[in-house]
């Protein structure tokens, strides 16, 4: 067996435990021996006690028996008086009343009368005269005056020679019961009763019990065995009779010299005692030694410990708690530089700026548990929808905690697809997932698309929130997944218009005819000179720009853009106006639109509550004109610049002249109510009607001119350059190329 510290230290304390145990042991059987020979003790003294009472009680029941009789029976009192003689019906009466006195107490051996007139004896077997009776000599002491009347000693009596004697204690009492002067009574009771009375209290084989009379003679002893292995235990005296009560164990010396030896043991427990503490010393300075040395050691490494600790062990404990404490940093710290440098890794990949070979890629893969690169992968971003709504409603511990979730089940569905993937935060509201594809093109785009369609199900069941997916393409080079990691960030731009809760492909993209952001511009315009004029088509205009704005697939950073700019463009007219209208818009509807730009998730609702806010600021403009007296007069102004916008002489002067009004005060108030200069709203429309010219029509540029109230096509030129950005024979070959396209 290789010796180990434990079995060393078990073997050198073993010797300790047994003794120990042995002594122990030792101890409670002697402790258990010493109170066994106590109750034994007891035991006997109880024991002669309860046979001296048993004994005394029948001897005074015997007693008293006989005094009563004495007294009352007449049968006996017609006996002692002998008034005549010899008369055999009195001694027929006694010897029957001798017989039910024996029956009624069956200790009781033998009775005989003795009358001193005539030294008549009469037993309940047999009648004599004294001198022929064989136990003359105990009556002849009996009736000695100064002789005791009690229990006599053990003594032998003898009726009948044939039977042969036998040991009895006798009761002599005087008749009358007084005076005694007529005669006596004596009563035998045989030992051997006395005995059978007691022999139910004890057990003969390991107890005994004897009595002595007053002179020290045995009435009876039931030891059996030598008489120097038995002890008396216990004497008692009858104040009754006068006899003894001894009482002890058979054997019991030797159970006297086995209880003697309590102090023997005591002795060598005390000498065991003493030898194991040496021996306790002596081991423990043996192997203490080895962890002195550890100690030694330890303080030889310099640990920032405390110079105060009282013990070696307290110095190992702090050592110890030192270096594990070190480690699970040092452990803690590795983590954490794993986990960063898996991000970091990751950040790398889908930028495009890993510069790792193949050989260097396996490495990091090895160090930082990564999933081998396959045949293709795919790139995915996971979006989490209206997530301004989701920070507001949880807490930061149930964002982490659901975040948690969303990525956990990411990963627990991908082995049921057999995907492998790899999944990281790249944003608040952003899950990049990576997944690793080894099987066909098709196969590996379709069972990516199963995979998430059941996360984006089980995220909307499961977690009170939804997710918009956006799908890159599958690429074979590693190098190439950055591209596919800006498909699918391209592809979550579309959300606004296609709707979240949904996985979003380059395919959905391409089903859609894009439309060129540039020119929803004079859209917009129109919309708010519309809206300026207090025209309703503008209602008309606005829902024709959403619709195409869906329907050519603008993504949010555009429809965002072309929102804001209807913003300015309407905060630009509103600034021409009256500064009631201004104070409306700026407390109210530039607040509001702004807000529903910023919040909207999807194109429908951004629609739905601009329109709402637009409405009720155009009540309010509209309220607001009519209360101004010359409102109709420019809105009828508007209407003929409209309708009469070819004629070259359409000037504030000819407004002048057919509304009746000063030109410059014309000015002023179209200014006021439209927020535009006259010349600049006659230009805007001129323009508009020749957009369509040029756009629906091959005529030339000069009836172009001529057609919106141009009377030379190089002034017509010059402003349509001026303000459009680029010539009007420039514009239609520029709408051409979109009709073809």
């Amino acid at each position: 067996m290789r010796k180990t510290l434990f079995n060393r230290l078990l073997f050198s304390y073993m010797p300790i435990f047994i003794v120990v145990i042995t002594f122990t042991f030792f101890v409670f059987f002697q402790i258990l021996s010493e109170q066994s020979r106590k109750e034994a003790l007891n035991a006997n003294k109880m024991l002669s006690l309860q046979a001296m009472r048993l004994i005394d009680t029948s001897l005074k029941a015997i007693d008293n028996m006989i005094m009563s009789e004495t007294i009352n029976n007449k049968q006996l009192i017609d006996f002692f008086n002998n008034e005549e003689k010899n008369n055999i019906f009195i001694n027929i009466s006694a010897v029957k009343k001798m017989q039910d006195m024996i029956s009624y107490y069956p200790m009781i051996d033998s009775i005989y009368f003795v009358r001193y007139e005539d030294n008549f004896v009469l037993s309940n077997a047999t009648s004599d005269q004294l001198s022929n009776y064989r136990d003359e000599p105990f009556i002849k002491k009996a009736m000695d005056p100064l002789a005791p009347k009690q229990w006599s000693g053990i003594r032998s009596f003898e009726q009948f020679s044939t039977k042969g004697s036998k040991p009895v204690v006798s009761l002599v009492r005087g008749a009358p019961f007084i005076t005694g002067q007529k005669g006596m009574i004596v009563v035998n009771v045989a030992t051997d009763s006395l005995q059978n009375s007691i022999a139910d209290l004890y057990d003969s084989k390991t107890s005994f019990i004897g009595i002595r009379d007053a002179a020290g003679n045995d009435l009876f002893s039931d030891l059996q065995g030598s008489k120097e292995q038995s002890k008396i235990f216990s004497n008692y005296v009858s104040s009754y009779t006068g006899w003894s009560y001894q009482s002890g164990l058979i054997n019991g010396k030797l159970f006297h010299v086995i209880s003697s030896l309590y102090n023997v043991w005591f002795i060598i427990g005390i000498v065991t005692i003493g030898g194991g503490f040496v021996w306790l010393i002596y081991v423990t300075r043996r192997n203490s030694r080895p962890l002195e040395q550890i100690v030694a050691r330890i303080r030889g490494y310099r640990l920032p410990l405390s110079k105060e600790l009282g013990d070696e062990f307290s110095f190992i404990e702090s050592a110890l708690s030192n270096i594990i404490e070190q480690s699970n940093q040092y452990q803690q710290k590795h983590d954490e530089d794993r986990h960063l440098r898996k991000r970091y890794l990751f950040h790398q990949l889908i930028e495009g700026d890993m510069g790792l070979t193949h050989e260097e890629w396996i490495g990091e893969t090895n160090s930082l548990q990564l999933p081998y690169s396959f045949n293709k992968q795919v790139v995915l971003v996971i979006e989490m929808d209206k997530y301004s709504d989701f920070c507001c409603q949880y807490s930061r511990r149930d964002q982490n905690l659901l975040k948690f979730a969303l990525r956990s089940v990411i990963q627990e569905l991908a082995p049921k697809y057999g995907l492998v993937l790899w999944s990281e935060w790249t944003s608040p509201f952003q899950l990049s997932v990576m997944v690793f594809v080894d099987s066909e093109e098709e196969a590996g785009t379709s069972i990516t698309h199963k995979l998430f369609e059941s996360v984006r199900m089980w995220v909307q069941e499961n977690l009170k929130f939804t997710v918009t997916v956006g799908i890159g393409e599958q690429v074979t080079e590693l190098s190439s997944v950055a591209n596919s990691y800006k498909e699918a960030l391209r592809a979550l731009k579309y959300k606004i218009v296609l709707g979240e809760n949904r996985l979003i492909t380059s395919d959905h993209i391409a089903n859609h005819g894009q439309v060129e952001v540039f020119s929803q511009l004079n859209v917009i315009r129109s919309i708010i000179q519309s809206f300026r004029l207090l025209e309703d088509e503008w209602k008309t205009k606005y829902d024709k720009l959403m619709n195409e704005m869906k329907l050519g697939l603008l993504t949010k950073d555009e429809i965002t853009n072309l929102m804001n700019y209807l913003i300015y463009y309407l905060g630009l007219e509103i600034s021409g106006m009256t500064k009631e209208v201004q104070e409306i818009w700026m407390r109210d509807g530039l607040p509001r639109l702004s807000k529903i730009i910023d919040e909207c998730h999807s194109l429908e609702q951004m629609r739905e509550e601009s329109l709402t806010v637009l409405n009720s600021f155009y009540t309010d403009l509209k309220g607001a004109q009519n209360r101004r007296l010359h409102a109709a007069t420019i809105r009828d102004m508007r209407k003929m610049i409209e309708e009469e916008y070819a004629n070259p002489n359409m000037s504030l002067e000819y407004l002048s002249s057919i509304f009746n009004i000063n030109g410059k005060y014309v000015s002023k108030l179209f200014r006021e109510e439209t927020g535009q200069k006259f010349v600049d709203f006659l230009i805007d429309i001129r323009l508009q009607a020749a957009k369509r010219l040029l756009t629906e029509t091959q005529v030339s540029m000069q009836e172009v001119a001529e057609k919106v109230g141009y009377t030379s096509a190089i002034s017509f030129s010059r402003v349509f350059k001026k303000v459009v950005g680029y010539s009007p024979s420039e514009f239609r070959e520029e709408a051409a190329r979109r009709q073809i396209g």
